[in-house]
């Protein structure tokens, strides 16, 4: 079927592959490079022993970046913008830079497993790691069905261990001397929700009066701000996501005293005035710039005295607080939006060992009321 010749100083193998189903030519494979007549004979064998058994595939030459680039546009289709925005963003400076400029083809496990070590070695966490694994996995995976690689060297990789974020919260006092100090604040309403009900922040800044149903007391997660406040976004960043919230009589009082505050605004403004229907907007009515939120949350915190956490731990010292006072996982899963159980009880584990000592406890009072 083929052959082997000297061509200078190496050597090369040429030999067919068969014919074009679509045009019925023949194809052929030429490969120079090899330093001896031994080595270009074993390559041409392997290559007729995956011939003859169907099982030879012809990999493509593109550029990884290339590749990428056309694996996002199908890939973009299927999550959300969110979702995309963050992909796009580990392209940009965690994947591309380094492996996009080498052939999709010459891709090995090796050389991904190097490049997994060295975001070690910079010291990244080992979930910003596994997030730029999982978006080179998902697009040779793409290769794969695509017909452009046999294989994906990625399934071969082994990630750093994943350790899990150390997750800090309020106590009860500093959670009260915080909204007492923020009692003022024109975005008090945000500050107050994300205690007390454990939204995200989009999902606060997306919040509309249609969504809160105030004489029952419930508050409806169904939109939410994207996070550089360009548009609204359908639904929440899951499924499970898109819920409903029982709130406390406390939470419905302030609400109604905003809303008041909002239609003075509104009258005020006049037909300059925006409106989106917003809970949570800024004098003129329209979205508030997530940034924006958080840089007078960290003045507030300063002001308050309390530990410096992130606003995203509000939503944390939510479910801490339900949990030690004996809330069911369950309710507190629903509430927050998660998608199982599981997730809530991996994400608070550390509250459960306080939970455990509450119980043995109350099985003492149970039983010694019972003896008496």
């Amino acid at each position: 079927m083929g052959y082997v010749k000297k061509d200078g100083s190496s050597w090369y193998y040429a030999t067919e592959l068969g014919t074009d189903p679509v045009t019925g030519t023949r194809k052929r494979k030429k490969k120079r490079g090899f330093k001896t007549k031994k080595e270009a004979e074993k390559a041409l064998a392997l290559v007729e022993a995956e011939v003859l058994k169907g099982t030879y595939f012809e990999q493509s030459n593109i550029l990884f970046k290339d590749h990428l680039t056309d694996w996002f546009k199908t890939k973009k289709n299927s999550i959300n913008i969110q979702t995309a925005q963050t992909y796009q963003s580990y392209l940009k400076n965690r994947v591309i830079p380094q492996l996009g400029c080498i052939k999709l083809a010459h891709l090995t496990p090796k050389l991904l497993q190097d490049y997994v070590n060295n975001l070690i070695e910079e010291g990244l966490s080992s979930s910003t790691i596994k997030k730029a694994y999982n978006v080179i996995k998902a697009s040779l995976d793409f290769a794969v069905d695509m017909e452009l690689l046999s294989s994906n060297p990625a399934k071969k990789i082994q990630l750093p261990k994943e350790r899990k974020a150390k997750i800090t919260v309020w106590e009860l006092n500093d959670v009260r001397t915080f909204l007492e100090v923020a009692a003022h604040h024109r975005w008090y309403i945000a500050f107050h929700l994300a205690i007390t009900t454990g939204m995200r922040r989009g999902e606060i800044l997306g919040l509309r009066w249609k969504d809160i149903d105030l004489e029952k007391g419930v508050l409806y997660v169904r939109q939410t701000l994207s996070k550089d406040e360009k548009q609204f976004l359908t639904g929440a960043k899951t499924i499970s996501g898109v819920r409903s919230i029982k709130l406390s009589k406390e939470t419905v009082v302030i609400l109604k005293k905003h809303k008041a505050t909002i239609s003075k605004a509104k009258l005020k403004c006049g037909p300059a005035y925006e409106d989106y229907d917003l809970v949570i907007c800024t004098a003129g009515g329209t979205p508030v710039n997530p940034e924006n939120l958080k840089r007078s949350y960290m003045q507030l915190i300063q002001q308050a005295g309390v530990p410096k956490i992130r606003f995203h731990d509000l939503r944390h010292t939510h479910a801490t607080m339900l949990l030690s006072q004996g809330v069911h996982a369950k309710v507190i899963s629903e509430r927050l939006g998660h998608s199982n159980i599981k997730t809530t009880l991996d994400i608070y584990s550390h509250v459960l060992p306080n939970m455990q000592q509450e119980a043995a406890n109350q099985i003492d009072e149970l039983l010694s009321k019972a003896n008496s």
